[in-house]
C-alpha cells in the first residue's frame, strides 16, 4: 500500500472516530432524559410536578438541541470551507466536550436548567456531521465508493448507539452500583471526546483546500432552508431529509417515553431494545446495503429502504407486546439505515465538488429543522392518542418515499428524452 493510500485510510478512520463519538453522545439522551425527566426520585423536577409538564420539559429538552444545532451546524460548514475541515473539528469537539461537561453539572445540582443551558450550548457545537459527511465526500472517487463510504458511516453509528445505550442505561443506575448515576455516562463521553480531538490531530489530514472567499454568516440557518428550496438539482434530497428526520426521529427519540407509558417497562428493557435497534440498524448498513447495491442503483436501494422503513413503523401499531411492537420496529431500523446513507449519498453526488461542505450543511440544517419539529410534534400526538403516533411517524417517512419515487421518475424521463 503507497503512503498516499495509507493516509487516506487513516484520515477515514478517524472521520469515523469521530462520527462514531458524536453519535455516541447524541444517543446518550434518549436512554437518559426520559427518566431524568418522568422518574421523580431523579430529583430534577419538583415531586409535585405533573406528567404533562414533565413531558413538555422533555420536549424542550429534546428541542433544544437540534435548535441551536440548525444555527451552528451551517456555520461550522462555513468554517469547514474557509479555514479547512481539520480546524472545524477541532471547533466542534472542544465545544461539544464543554456541553457534556456542562450537563453533568446541571444533573449534579439537579438544575433543569443548567442542563437545558448545556442542551444548547451542546448543538451549536454539533457540527461534527456535516463535517464528517463533507470530508468523506472529499476522499470519495466515485459514485459506488462514495456510497459505500457513507455506508460505513451508518454502520459505526449503529455500533455507537447500543454502546453509548448500555453506558447510559447502566452507568447512570445507581441500584447497579452505588459508584454509578446520571452523571457518569458524560463523564465517559467527556474522556472519549479528547480522545477524538487526539485522533484528529495526529491521523487526519486536510481533505479540502482553504477558501478566502467563504463568509461566515451566524443567521446563515435560516438562509440556509431558503436556499435549499432553491437549488433544483438538490432541493428533493433535502425535502426527502426533512420527511425522513421526522418520521425516523420521532420514532426513536420517544421509543423510550412511549414504551414506557404504553408497556409499563423498566429502563433496563428500553436500554436492550434500544441496544436490538442499533445491532439492526449495523446489519442494513453493514451487510444489506453492500448487497442492494451490486444489484441496483443508489436511488433504487434508497427507494427500498423507505418503503421498509415505512411499511414497518405503520405496523409497529399492531404489537400487542413491547418485545412484538420492537421486533416490528427493528426490522424498519434495517431498511431507514441504507435509506439514510444512500438519501445523503444522492445529494451528494448532485451537489458540485466545490460546495460540498455547503451541501452537507445545508443537508444538516434541514435535518435540524425536522428535529425541531420532531418534539413539538409526537408530544401533541401523543397528548392527542397515543395509539396514532407510530403511524403518523410512518406518514413522514411515507412522503420522503414518495418524494424520492417521483425524482427517480422525472430523471428517467429526463435521461429518455437527451438519449444518455
Amino acid at each position: 500500500m503507497s503512503k498516499a493510500a495509507l493516509q487516506r485510510k487513516k484520515t477515514f478512520f478517524s472521520v469515523l472516530f469521530v462520527s462514531c463519538i458524536d453519535n455516541f453522545g447524541f444517543g446518550l439522551v434518549f436512554i437518559l432524559f426520559a427518566p431524568l425527566m418522568l422518574k421523580p426520585e431523579y430529583g430534577m423536577l419538583s415531586p409535585d410536578t405533573g406528567l404533562d409538564t414533565r413531558n413538555t420539559l422533555l420536549g424542550i429538552l429534546f428541542l433544544a438541541f437540534p435548535l441551536m444545532t440548525f444555527f451552528g451546524a451551517p456555520l461550522l460548514g462555513d468554517i469547514a470551507d474557509r479555514f479547512g475541515r481539520k480546524k472545524a473539528f477541532y471547533a466542534t469537539i472542544i465545544g461539544g466536550t464543554l456541553g457534556y461537561l456542562v450537563s453533568a453539572i446541571g444533573i449534579s445540582m439537579h438544575s433543569y436548567l443548567i442542563l437545558l443551558v448545556s442542551r444548547l450550548w451542546s448543538g451549536f457545537f454539533s457540527g461534527n456531521l456535516s463535517i464528517c459527511l463533507a470530508a468523506i465526500a472529499d476522499l470519495s472517487t466515485d459514485e459506488k465508493s462514495r456510497a459505500r463510504n457513507f455506508g460505513w458511516m451508518t454502520v459505526v453509528w449503529g455500533f455507537s448507539w447500543p454502546l453509548a445505550i448500555l453506558v447510559g442505561g447502566y452507568l447512570s443506575d445507581p441500584s447497579v452500583s452505588s459508584y454509578f448515576g446520571p452523571t457518569i455516562p458524560f463523564y465517559v463521553t467527556i474522556l472519549l471526546s479528547l480522545a477524538t480531538l487526539l485522533a484528529i490531530a495526529k491521523m487526519f489530514k486536510e481533505t479540502h483546500p482553504v477558501e478566502k472567499g467563504v463568509r461566515i454568516d451566524i443567521m446563515k440557518g435560516i438562509s440556509n432552508v431558503i436556499t435549499a428550496t432553491k437549488i433544483k438539482a438538490i432541493r428533493p434530497f433535502f425535502l426527502i431529509l426533512l420527511f425522513w428526520t421526522i418520521g425516523w426521529g420521532m420514532s426513536v427519540q420517544w421509543y423510550g417515553a412511549f414504551t414506557m407509558e404504553k408497556f409499563r417497562v423498566s429502563q433496563q428493557v428500553i436500554s436492550w431494545g434500544l441496544v436490538l435497534l442499533g445491532i439492526l440498524w449495523v446489519f442494513g448498513g453493514s451487510f444489506v446495503n453492500p448487497m442492494l447495491l451490486r444489484k441496483f442503483s443508489t436511488i433504487k436501494t434508497a427507494i427500498i429502504g423507505l418503503f421498509i422503513a415505512a411499511l414497518f413503523v405503520l405496523l409497529c401499531s399492531v404489537g400487542s407486546t413491547f418485545w412484538m411492537f420492537s421486533w416490528i420496529y427493528f426490522i424498519g431500523a434495517i431498511g431507514s439505515a441504507f435509506a439514510f446513507s444512500n438519501t445523503m449519498n444522492l445529494c451528494s453526488m448532485a451537489a458540485p465538488k466545490a460546495i460540498q461542505g455547503k451541501a452537507m450543511g445545508l443537508s444538516q440544517s434541514m435535518m435540524s429543522l425536522g428535529w425541531m419539529v420532531v418534539p413539538v410534534f409526537a408530544s401533541s400526538v401523543g397528548n392527542f392518542d397515543i395509539s396514532v403516533f407510530y403511524p403518523s411517524a410512518a406518514l413522514f417517512i411515507f412522503l420522503a418515499l414518495v418524494t424520492l419515487v417521483l425524482k427517480g421518475k422525472l430523471k428517467d424521463k429526463m435521461v429518455k428524452k437527451t438519449g444518455a
